[in-house]
């Protein structure tokens, strides 16, 4: 919560296991929500980003654009 609004990050991912760590770790302490849009990832993300407490969405069409939508 930041001066009253809540505050939400989406981030689009397609196979960031060994990145996405660092990114949700990462995050002030003012952010309410994570959600990480997984583009048809076959590795990890979704498990590592959902451990660390994410929203998970699967999306299976890619692109930034899907994601962000």
């Amino acid at each position: 919560m930041y001066r009253g609004q809540g505050i939400s990050v989406v981030i689009p991912c397609l196979n960031e296991e060994q990145g996405i760590a660092a990114v949700l770790n990462g995050m002030p302490g003012c952010v309410d929500e994570v959600i990480v849009v997984d583009n048809g990832s076959t590795d990890g993300t979704a498990a590592v980003a959902e451990s660390l407490g994410a929203r998970v969405i699967a999306e299976k069409g890619r692109g930034y654009g899907r994601a962000y939508r």
